[in-house]
C-alpha cells in the first residue's frame, strides 16, 4: 500500500534514496574533478623532478667557461706505473712524456749520540733555546731543564716540546708602571693574510702594563687565529705573547709607523715564524741495550727543507752530540752510535734529499717527488728509482673519450625520461585517457624537446658539426634520442673535441637551450609551479565547496525527513479515526 512508504523503514529509504541521488548529481562530479586535478598534480610532480635531473645531465655539458667544461677532459696512461704515474686535469695539452727515476725525494734526518738511558745528567738546569729553520720559516723552542733528568728525561723533554710547540712571539719584559708615549700601526700576518693594529698612546697617560693589555684585546678582536695575552714575570714586569693557535700557521710582524715594536720598546719582531713541529718531528728510541738517541726528521722533503739547527742559547744540542762542526757541515753518520745525519748533503745539486730525474731528456732536481710545475695541468707522481737498463717511463695525456660519451649517454637517458612520460601520458588507449592530453603546457614541451633534437644548431660555420646525427645520435618519435652508431661518436670525440662541444654548448647548443628550457618549467617560479599552485588552489576550492554542498545535502535529508515524520503521525491519527468510526457504525 502506498501508506507503507510512511513507515519508520519507508521513510529512511526515502530519505536515504533522496540523499544518494543528490550525492551523485552533485557531490560526485565535484570529486571526480579533484581526482582528475589531484592526479594532474602528482604528474607534474613527477615531470617536474624527471626535468630538474634533466637540467643537472645538461649542466655538466653546458657551461659557460671553455677552459672548465667536461669536453676537455684528459685522462692519462702511464707505461710503468711502479716508477711513475700521473694525474691530470682539463687544462692539461695532449701530449706524451719521458721519465727516468734516479733518485726520490727524501726527508732529511739527524740523530744525536747514543747515551746511556740512565745516566744523570748535571749541569743542565735552565731553559735551552733551540732554532730550526726550513726553506722560508724559522721556529724557536725553549727547552726548560731542571737538572735532575737522565739522558733519557733530556732527550724526551726535548722531543715533547718541538713535537707540541707552536709559534710563540714574546716582546721583552717591560716594568708594568713604565711609560710609553706614541702613536702608529703594525700588521700581524698570520699565513699570509695581513691586519693592520693601530695605536695612539700620545698622552703619555698609560702604562706598558696598560698598552700591552690593551694591544692584546686589539689583537684578540682583529685578528683571527692568534692568541694575545699580557704576561706578568716572576719579578712583576709585563709583556705580550702571541700564540699561533695553528701549528701550520705562520706568523710575521710588521711595524708600519710608530716605535711600539721598536728595539727600545716592546722589541718584538717575527718573519715567517711557524711551530717548530710543523718543520721537524722527534722520536726517542733505544737503537741498543741501554742506550738511547733521538732522531730530528723534517717535514717536508727535499734540499731546501733540509735540517737547519743550532743552540740560541743554553746547549741543549751539543749535548746531545749534534755539535757546531756536524750541524754547519752536514756531516753523514755512519756509525750507530754517534751522532751525524743520514743523508749526504755536498751542495744543493749534489744531495741525497731532491728527487732526481730525467724529463724529455733533460736533467731535472726537485724537492718533491710530486712534480705539478713540469707541464701545465699533469702532475706526476715519482713512485720508485730505476736502473739504468729499464726503459723510461712513458706518460700520455690525451682526449679523456670515455668520460664524455658517458656524460652524453646519461644526458640521453635523462632526456627520453622526459619525453617518454609526456608522449606516454598524451594519449589515450585501452587504459584510458592520458593525463597530459590536450594539455597545452605538456604538448608545448614536447615540441620543444623534439624540435631541439632535431633541429640544426645555429651560429656554427659551415662544414662543422651542427646536428646531432653527425654524431652518431638519432632522433624517434617513438623512444626518444639514441646513440645509433657508437663509432661515430668516439670518431668526433676523438677527433673533433671542439665541434662536438660546439655542438653542445654554443650559444644555440643542445645542452645550452635544453638547459634553458629546463629552468623554465622548473624552480619555485617556473611554468610547473605556477600551474600546480593554481591546481591545488582548485582542489582547495573544490574540496571546500563538497564539504558545504555535503552540509545543505544533509541538511535538506533531515528537513525532509521531519516532513515525512510529520506526514506519518497525520496518517496515523487518520487511521485512528477511521477505526473510531467503523466501531461507531458498527
Amino acid at each position: 500500500m502506498a501508506y507503507d512508504l510512511l513507515t519508520s523503514s519507508g521513510i529512511s529509504s526515502l530519505v536515504s534514496d533522496y540523499s544518494t541521488n543528490e550525492t551523485t548529481k552533485k557531490i560526485t562530479p565535484l570529486k571526480d574533478k579533484v581526482t582528475t586535478y589531484t592526479n594532474l598534480n602528482s604528474a607534474w610532480t613527477t615531470l617536474s623532478s624527471k626535468i630538474t635531473t634533466l637540467k643537472s645531465a645538461t649542466s655538466d655539458l653546458y657551461t659557460a667557461s671553455t677552459s672548465s667544461t667536461i669536453f676537455n677532459s684528459k685522462t692519462s696512461t702511464t707505461s710503468d706505473s711502479s716508477h711513475v704515474d700521473a694525474t691530470v686535469s682539463q687544462s692539461a695539452s695532449m701530449g706524451a712524456y719521458s721519465l727516468r727515476v734516479s733518485q726520490l725525494a727524501k726527508n732529511d734526518i739527524a740523530v744525536s749520540d747514543s747515551l746511556a738511558t740512565g745516566t744523570e745528567v748535571t749541569g743542565m738546569a735552565g731553559v735551552h733555546r733551540l732554532q730550526f729553520n726550513s726553506g722560508d720559516y724559522t721556529s724557536f723552542v725553549d727547552v726548560t731543564l731542571t737538572g735532575t733528568e737522565t739522558n733519557a728525561t733530556v732527550m724526551q723533554k726535548i722531543s715533547d716540546t718541538v713535537n707540541y710547540s707552536k709559534a710563540v712571539v714574546t716582546s721583552s719584559s717591560k716594568s708594568a708602571g713604565g711609560a710609553f708615549t706614541g702613536a702608529g700601526s703594525f700588521t700581524v700576518n698570520v699565513e699570509g693574510t695581513e691586519t693592520a693594529i693601530a695605536y695612539d698612546y700620545s698622552d703619555g697617560t698609560k702604562t706598558y702594563s696598560e698598552i700591552i693589555a690593551d694591544i692584546a684585546t686589539k689583537i684578540n678582536s682583529k685578528v683571527s687565529g692568534v692568541t694575545a695575552e699580557k704576561v706578568v714575570n716572576e719579578d712583576l714586569t709585563v709583556s705580550l705573547k702571541l700564540t699561533v693557535d695553528n701549528s701550520s700557521s705562520y706568523i710575521s710582524l710588521n711595524s708600519t709607523s710608530g716605535d711600539l715594536l721598536g728595539s727600545s720598546n716592546l722589541n718584538m719582531s717575527a718573519t715567517k715564524l711557524r711551530a717548530a713541529s710543523n718543520l721537524v718531528s722527534t722520536a726517542v728510541f733505544s737503537a741498543a741495550p741501554g742506550k738511547t738517541k733521538i732522531s730530528f726528521t723534517a717535514q717536508n722533503t727535499g734540499y731546501d727543507y733540509r735540517l737547519q739547527m743550532s743552540d740560541v742559547s743554553g746547549s741543549a744540542l751539543n749535548f746531545l752530540g749534534l755539535k757546531n762542526d756536524i750541524l754547519s757541515s752536514h756531516t753523514k753518520n755512519v756509525d750507530d752510535s754517534s751522532a751525524g745525519f743520514i743523508y749526504n748533503i755536498t751542495s744543493s745539486t749534489t744531495n741525497d734529499l731532491n728527487s732526481k730525474f730525467l724529463f724529455n731528456g733533460i736533467n731535472v732536481q726537485s724537492n718533491s717527488n710530486t712534480l705539478s710545475t713540469l707541464a701545465t695541468g699533469v702532475t706526476f707522481n715519482l713512485k720508485s728509482v730505476m736502473t739504468d737498463t729499464e726503459t723510461p717511463v712513458t706518460v700520455n695525456v690525451a682526449s679523456d673519450v670515455t668520460t664524455v660519451k658517458t656524460k652524453i649517454k646519461d644526458f640521453i637517458t635523462k632526456y627520453n625520461s622526459v619525453y617518454s612520460y609526456i608522449k606516454q601520458n598524451s594519449t589515450s588507449g585501452q587504459d584510458g585517457r592520458g593525463i597530459f592530453v590536450s594539455d597545452i603546457t605538456a604538448n608545448s614541451l614536447m615540441k620543444s624537446l623534439t624540435n631541439i633534437a632535431i633541429s640544426q644548431v645555429s651560429g656554427i660555420p659551415s662544414g662543422k658539426l651542427s646536428y646531432l646525427s653527425q654524431a652518431g645520435i638519432t632522433f624517434d618519435p617513438t623512444v626518444g634520442l639514441s646513440v645509433t652508431d657508437d663509432t661515430k661518436l668516439t670518431s668526433v670525440l676523438t677527433s673533433k673535441p671542439t665541434e662536438v662541444a660546439a655542438l653542445f654548448n654554443s650559444t644555440a647548443g643542445i645542452a645550452t637551450r635544453l638547459y634553458t628550457e629546463s629552468n623554465r618549467y622548473v624552480g619555485s617560479s617556473g611554468t610547473i609551479s605556477k600551474l600546480q599552485y593554481s591546481l591545488n588552489n582548485n582542489i582547495t576550492y573544490l574540496n571546500k565547496k563538497v564539504d558545504s554542498t555535503q552540509i545543505s545535502i544533509d541538511k535538506s535529508a533531515s528537513t525532509l525527513r521531519d516532513q515525512y515524520n510529520r506526514m506519518q503521525s497525520q496518517l496515523v491519527a487518520l487511521l485512528n479515526a477511521q477505526q473510531s468510526f467503523s466501531s461507531f457504525g458498527a
